[in-house]
């Protein structure tokens, strides 16, 4: 992962306002880069807005409480949302250079976009994590309100529209591969166990609530293998060092690890280590004796 010094070298200070049609009269979206100001700075307790707004981290930590009084940790990558007349309270740490993209949505519209689910109230805080290509999309849409006019404003409102719900798409998949990253790792402690065992992967899909395809396919994007090839390297690891301990014989190791043929085992057993069983201990016990 990039440095944030790598990521955002040259972001400046911008704002920027366009008039849009709100239920009552003229109101305005905004959208820009705050870098280094003065109210990045401070700490701000129990206050509101009477607009959205969302902000995502480039540069910066402190912490963020909402309306319920819930605190969380924000850095780099994560992404603020303050609503319409909700208390919040903000600290950023003074440790730090402060640097955000922001978007300011009059009430009118946020209700629009919460109703049609463009804007999901899911938290105050989540982290969709600090990426270079999304950075150059928002300065892109940065570019474009400083770039239009009045005449653009459908235009841009429908940007709008895509950033914000790509802000929450993010989330999702971040969240999503969490969960799926802990259900494959649950996967592989079960596969390593009871290696003498013939087991059933369905089974093991099912321990981790996944269904078999999805189980197989995203465990070979998280470990590279497939669960037999997986499970089978973890046979040929504890045969490996049943054969260094050099206190049973290779029958007895074939058996363990799940092999009633000893000559099938040893075969195996030289297709992943490349060398046979009866190698693989004589190599390692003179490299024992040697080190005694």
């Amino acid at each position: 992962m990039s440095s944030e010094a790598e990521i955002a070298p040259s972001i400046e200070r911008e704002v920027y306002h366009r008039k849009v049609d709100g239920k009552n009269a003229i109101e305005l979206i905004s959208t820009g880069f705050h870098v280094g100001l003065p109210e990045l700075r401070v700490s701000r307790r129990d206050v509101k807005q009477p607009e959205y707004s969302i902000s995502y981290i480039i540069k910066g930590e402190g912490e963020f409480a909402d309306s319920d009084g819930k605190v969380y940790r924000f850095r780099p990558g994560h992404v603020i949302q303050r609503y319409p007349n909700r208390n919040y309270s903000i600290h950023r740490d003074e440790a730090f250079e402060h640097a955000e993209f922001f978007i300011i949505i009059p009430k009118s519209i946020f209700r629009s976009f919460r109703d049609t689910g463009v804007i999901q109230e899911i938290k105050s805080v989540f982290d969709v994590g600090l990426d270079p290509v999304f950075l150059k999309k928002l300065d892109e849409f940065v570019y474009q309100f400083r770039t239009s006019n009045s005449r653009d404003i459908r235009i841009l409102t429908m940007e709008t529209i895509q950033i914000l719900i790509d802000f929450f798409k993010r989330d999702r998949v971040r969240r999503q591969d969490s969960s799926d990253k802990r259900k494959i790792e649950k996967a592989c402690l079960l596969l390593g166990q009871e290696l003498g065992e013939k087991i059933q992967l369905e089974k093991i899909a099912e321990q981790v609530g996944m269904s078999y395809e999805s189980f197989r396919k995203k465990f070979r994007e998280y470990r590279g293998s497939s669960p037999t090839q997986y499970r089978t390297q973890k046979r040929f690891e504890h045969a490996a060092h049943l054969l260094i301990e050099d206190r049973v014989g290779i029958k007895e190791i074939a058996y363990d690890v799940g092999y009633a043929d000893v000559g099938n085992f040893s075969k195996q057993f030289q297709k992943w280590i490349g060398q046979t069983p009866g190698q693989f201990r004589k190599l390692n016990r003179l490299r024992l004796d040697r080190n005694i």
